[in-house]
């Protein structure tokens, strides 16, 4: 029997949608991300994505600007805030986390994280 209650979402209370969250990291760890290589690698619908960036625009978390190196194609860059706000939601996240974590020890872990990162390659 589950007796562990869940903890509130680390983006709840703050209106954010579904995906938000996953779009800000991705954004931040890929820089100059292309819309569409944004919904390849992190599984997007390309409509839904629409209104995810723009949200995350309006919230002054992230910008649209033509790209450098391919001016037909515009590209994401998290803003100052946006990195504030993704600190936040992250600590968040791994509170939230924390008890999953604890119930593997360090090997299995490492395991669980590889099994994790295989599943995404063979799915991208």
């Amino acid at each position: 029997m589950l007796t562990h209650a869940f903890r509130q979402s680390s983006t709840e209370g703050r209106g954010l949608r579904a995906g938000e969250f996953s779009a800000l990291a991705l954004i931040d760890a890929n820089p100059d991300l292309s819309q569409i290589e944004l919904a390849r690698i992190g599984g997007f619908d390309q409509t839904m994505l629409v209104a995810v960036i723009d949200d995350l625009e309006e919230r002054g978390w992230v910008t649209r600007q033509q790209s450098r190196a391919d001016r037909r194609k515009r590209v994401l860059t998290i803003t100052k805030s946006g990195r504030a706000a993704l600190a936040d939601l992250l600590s968040k996240a791994l509170d939230n986390e924390k008890p999953a974590r604890d119930a593997l020890n360090g090997t299995e872990m490492r395991k669980f994280q590889k099994a994790l990162d295989d599943i995404f390659r063979a799915l991208i």
